[in-house]
């Protein structure tokens, strides 16, 4: 299946991550094999708290990452475009120690992602049992006011999987549509991008992040999408991205964006779509 050349994937991680398989290359190989236009990595920037290899890369591989991005974005500038992302976790109250981090490299953009509520390491294996004993009416609340502090520290330029704490079988029966509008309209304020991940469908939440209504309140403000496969081994890049641009039309967004150095340019979604003017995966 081939693609838009205005295709993007810019959520991937490899072998710096120590729950990813595969070497960086691999990933770059199976997105031209997929005729992917454009692609960044985003492995997990070293944790400022409780750092470990397996979460995060440690902080003294991070160069070497960076460098295998550039030596790859150079080897390939002839077939694919190829950027050096990171994915930061925020931790309230470490946000200098993010900050000095992100600094330390040429990032072409950070997406900002939450992990943590409190204690509990939601989206570890190790902490899974949780959700057994987690009340979702009380814990969705805080889990979007904590994703609202994380967008208004302005440190971030996309937001990862925003609604990432949901599973199949643990969500609120009460609406969400008021955090849904409230982090649409933070992301408008911050001129941040929202990702559309399609890890969702393969990790038990059982939908694309975000669930459709919270992508359509972001699509209302004119916040602009990246797409993201959340690759954890090349056989995920840009997986199930014909279900994401289908809920991408269907939810009204009419914008996506890419980005060089912090900076992001904006660009009609319809580009995502047309290919050697047919339209593409959908």
């Amino acid at each position: 299946m081939l693609y838009s050349q205005h295709m993007i994937d810019y959520h991937m991680h490899g072998e710096f991550c120590g729950h990813s398989t595969g070497p960086l290359e691999e990933y770059v190989l199976r997105a031209i094999e997929l005729g992917l236009a454009e692609i960044g990595f985003s492995d997990h920037l070293p944790k400022v708290v409780d750092p470990d290899p397996y979460h995060a890369m440690l902080v003294e591989r991070l160069p070497e990452y960076v460098a295998e991005v550039d030596r790859l974005r150079q080897k390939y500038s002839d077939r694919i475009t190829i950027l050096l992302g990171i994915e930061a976790d925020y931790f309230v109250g470490y946000e200098d120690d993010t900050a000095s981090l992100i600094a330390s490299q040429p990032f072409d953009y950070v997406i900002g992602a939450l992990h943590f509520l409190g204690d509990w390491h939601f989206s570890s294996k190790s902490h899974r049992s949780r959700y057994s004993v987690e009340d979702p009416e009380e814990v969705f609340p805080r889990y979007f006011s904590l994703l609202s502090k994380m967008i208004g520290t302005g440190m971030f330029d996309i937001i990862a999987h925003p609604d990432v704490i949901k599973k199949v079988d643990f969500a609120p029966k009460s609406s969400m549509e008021w955090y849904y509008r409230d982090i649409a309209s933070m992301l408008k304020k911050h001129d941040m991008a929202i990702e559309v991940n399609t890890a969702g469908l393969r990790r038990g939440a059982g939908t694309i992040y975000p669930e459709e209504s919270f992508l359509r309140a972001c699509a209302e403000r004119d916040v602009p999408v990246t797409l993201g496969s959340d690759a954890h081994c090349p056989g995920d890049v840009a997986k199930d991205f014909d279900v994401a641009l289908d809920m991408v039309r269907r939810a009204g967004v009419s914008t996506a964006a890419k980005f060089r150095g912090r900076k992001m340019s904006r660009f009609p979604v319809a580009g995502l779509f047309a290919f050697d003017g047919r339209t593409a995966v959908v």
